[in-house]
């Protein structure tokens, strides 16, 4: 495996990190860390990638990691299913459904998660930590057992006793706090320092390397660049990750200088990235409205990816969207009865927002939509 990583750079001030160095945030202001590769070195073609077998670092020459064995769970590679009769329902025929909930802890956190484990034990870190509202601290606790880290996750105390399970099951240190509390954490607190090193979204520059893989893989499989993406997101590391993979994919020549118009999915219960973009803001601001009610896979536990998810959704003619909760459980529903498929509630907003958008216009009826089914509703 060979990485073409040259440095990281900060996406406010234009600060250089060392490549070679565990990274947190950025030195002199505090702002999100990105990856820079040296695409001049040989940067890979479309047609010599799609001839390596299918996995998470297909394209290992834009990965942070080193080594030449990446531990894996099997992550990545999920597929892309025709959307059929919910494609019908919607009247979008060309409707199709990245199914993320195939992922070894059943969603899309794995990709970044696997990545930033690895790149830790890389560089000598033994111990991780995270606040979550379910699906990356299921990551965290995994892709940390896989790498022999003591992990560490502050999560909701009204968290189902099942999850409970499963998480201390591989070995996690549990702090249960209610949800309110859970978003005034300073991460960097105690994660910081002796040891630790947070993973939650864009505290550190790794995890968005594995988790942009996502949109590498949408070119792999239609061939094209979609017209839409449709991803329900809390934290918009999602939409932030997508932006990144399409940048260098013009980079390395694959596609011409188009992008697809992003979207971005909340509950109208929990909205602050749609607050800020409809706002015109560059942050998200504090959501000090009852929250409790949002489905847990859309709650925001971190806002450090706000800022450039916004960037992505202006720069690519996007939108983001709150969609209520009644529309959620019916988008789930409808999910499952046209397409067989058990989304979360998460995938029930990304369906409840194409509704939303195709009668709206934003959508129109010829367009190849692409809904990210984050995680699985089991």
């Amino acid at each position: 495996m060979r990485t073409l990583l040259l440095e990281f750079r900060c996406a406010s001030c234009g600060g250089v990190a060392e490549a070679d160095r565990i990274q947190r945030r950025c030195s002199d202001c505090g702002g999100a860390l990105l990856a820079r590769y040296d695409l001049s070195r040989g940067a890979p073609g479309l047609r010599q990638v799609l001839g390596r077998p299918p996995g998470l670092l297909r394209v290992h020459e834009l990965s942070p990691l080193r080594s030449h064995h990446f531990a894996t769970l099997g992550e990545g590679a999920t597929p892309l299913l025709p959307g059929e009769g919910l494609a019908v329902e919607l009247d979008l025929p060309h409707l199709v459904i990245k199914d993320e909930g195939q992922n070894p802890s059943g969603s899309w956190e794995c990709r970044g998660v696997s990545v930033a484990t690895a790149r830790a034990r890389e560089l000598g870190i033994g111990r991780i930590s995270l606040c979550s509202a379910g699906d990356s601290a299921r990551a965290a606790a995994a892709y940390g057992a896989l790498q022999g880290l003591d992990v560490r996750l502050q999560i909701p105390d009204d968290s189902p006793a099942s999850l409970l399970d499963e998480l201390r099951g591989r070995g996690a240190e549990l702090q249960l706090l209610p949800w309110a509390q859970i978003q005034q954490q300073d991460s960097a607190e105690h994660k910081n320092g002796d040891g630790w090193l947070d993973l939650s979204a864009m505290a550190e520059p790794f995890r968005l390397e594995g988790a942009k893989t996502l949109g590498f893989e949408l070119i792999y499989d239609l061939g094209r660049v979609p017209d839409a993406i449709i991803c329900p997101t809390g934290t918009g590391l999602a939409i932030a990750a997508i932006g990144k993979a399409f940048d260098e994919m013009e980079a390395m020549g694959w596609i011409a200088a188009v992008r697809p118009r992003l979207v971005a999915v909340q509950s109208d219960t929990f909205a602050p990235l749609v607050h800020a973009f409809r706002k015109h803001r560059d942050q998200v601001q504090a959501w000090t409205k009852a929250s409790d009610s949002a489905p847990r896979e859309l709650r925001c536990s971190s806002t450090q990816a706000s800022a450039l998810a916004l960037d992505a959704l202006r720069s690519s003619r996007g939108t983001a969207i709150a969609v209520p909760e009644r529309e959620i459980a019916a988008g789930q529903r409808l999910l499952a009865r046209r397409l067989g498929l058990a989304g979360s509630a998460a995938t029930g907003a990304a369906v409840a927002a194409a509704r939303a958008l195709r009668q709206s216009g934003f959508l129109h009826r010829e367009a190849l939509v692409v809904a990210v089914s984050p995680s699985n509703g089991l």
